[in-house]
């Protein structure tokens, strides 16, 4: 895979710098930017974007190709009939050219962002926008509303059950962060539904057998938190560094098994934490 470095242009800095400064916006969005292209070879040759998104509480970034974009814009001009004819056009010929690469970055980018700063906030908080920047596997707000309705239907049968709990690093990231951030009523407006917080901490409370496990790449570099899983008893700590993992030590004394199926750098083979019980037990008699 190929990778194209571009600069932010100069008007797209304008629009970020108009945003954070007098506040126009109350998306969940507050910036976009398209720094790199990419060139891949599978399944046949084509360039994706790296799209960088921004929250008031944390980034990410998701990769789409031109044609993807296009099917964005084709959705957004049938409900928002401002956007038609501010799209970048296609290219007959040379889409694999870095002066063409660049300039697509450059107008897609500008694009994203007329979007993002448009004076219908509609146009921003609409599902397809927001599905299309993955708000809803990485924003705290989105992931928190989708667990809480995850718990509401199913969380006591869960808890009645003996298997393991799958959260990923991302979804334990954000119920961590929302805790942290003070309810209003613009919070709610933007969460896109009546969250019953105190049920979503009261089941993550109450869970017993927990795997953390990478649902993505981007998983892999996001530091979790264990402080509220209180009732844990076993951990499964699945192919994602241990050191990315806070508040271990602090629970490893109600923990009855705690298992990391992780690769060892240097001899390729998984192995296993041991409890601080263990450790204690096999601890020669002073």
């Amino acid at each position: 895979m190929t990778s194209l470095q571009g600069s932010l242009p100069d008007s797209a800095g304008g629009l970020w710098r108009m945003d954070r400064e007098y506040g126009v916006s109350n998306t969940r969005v507050k910036h976009v930017v398209i720094h790199e292209a990419h060139i891949r070879e599978t399944p046949d040759r084509h360039v994706v974007y790296r799209i960088d998104v921004f929250t008031t509480e944390r980034n990410w970034c998701v990769y789409r190709r031109y044609s993807e974009f296009r099917k964005l814009h084709e959705k957004i001009s049938d409900s928002f009939k401002m956007f038609k004819g501010s799209f970048p056009p296609k290219q007959l010929s040379g889409n694999l050219s870095p002066a063409i690469i660049e300039q697509r970055r450059s107008a897609l980018e500008h694009y994203l962002l007329k979007i993002i700063n448009c004076h219908n906030q509609d146009v921003a908080s609409c599902n397809t926008v927001l599905r299309f920047l993955d708000l809803h596997h990485n924003d705290v707000y989105y992931v928190t509303s989708g667990l809480c309705r995850y718990v509401k239907t199913f969380g006591e049968a869960i808890l009645n059950e003996s298997h393991y709990f799958v959260l990923s690093p991302t979804q334990l990231f954000c119920v961590h962060k929302r805790l942290r951030i003070p309810n209003s009523d613009a919070d709610y407006k933007a969460d896109s539904v009546f969250c019953d917080l105190g049920s979503l901490y009261d089941f993550v409370s109450r869970l017993d057998k927990v795997c953390i496990k990478p649902a993505n790449l981007q998983d892999q570099g996001i530091k979790c938190e264990l402080t509220l899983l209180k009732n844990m008893k076993e951990l499964h700590i699945q192919t994602f560094s241990v050191s990315l993992v806070k508040g271990l030590a602090a629970v490893q004394l109600q923990i009855q098994r705690l298992k990391a199926c992780q690769r060892n750098r240097h001899e390729g083979s998984p192995y296993r934490l041991r409890t601080r019980k263990e450790n204690t037990a096999d601890a020669p008699n002073s």
